[in-house]
Order: C-alpha cells, then sequence, then structure tokens
C-alpha cells in the first residue's frame, strides 16, 4: 500500500511505500511539528493510503509545501 500527504481530501505529494517514509520526507520539507516528543503534522494536513502513482519518483520530485499540490 502507498501512502501520501493529504490536506482537505487533497493529496499533496507523491506516493512513497511507507506511513513512515511519507511522514519523514514530510518533516524534511518542515510540515512537522513535535510535542511531547511526537512529530505532529501542521494545520489539517494528514498521511493516507492511497493508489500509488503511476510513474516512479525520485527525491528530486519533493518539491510540494501546503500551499503547492503533487502533479
Amino acid at each position: 500500500m502507498a501512502y501520501a500527504l493529504f490536506k482537505d481530501e487533497e493529496k499533496l505529494s507523491r506516493t512513497f511505500p511507507t506511513k513512515e517514509e511519507a511522514l519523514e520526507k514530510a518533516e524534511q520539507a518542515g510540515l512537522v511539528e513535535h510535542t511531547e516528543d511526537q512529530p505532529m503534522l501542521e494545520d489539517d494536513l494528514e498521511i493516507k493510503p492511497c493508489a500509488p502513482d503511476p510513474k516512479p519518483h525520485d527525491d528530486a520530485d519533493l518539491d510540494w509545501t501546503p500551499d503547492k499540490a503533487a502533479s
């Protein structure tokens, strides 16, 4: 199963093979806050299961932010 970052049901990131990897990449993008040693996504962001992307992507494709949807 693949996972991606969503806001209000809109997919914002490419897919990742695990929820943990999606969270790690969101943290690298500055979208994660740490409270009581627990990572929490900013605002209304969620990591949810989804269909995998039709084309494979690499880390060069990680130019997403909450204001810019994934292509």
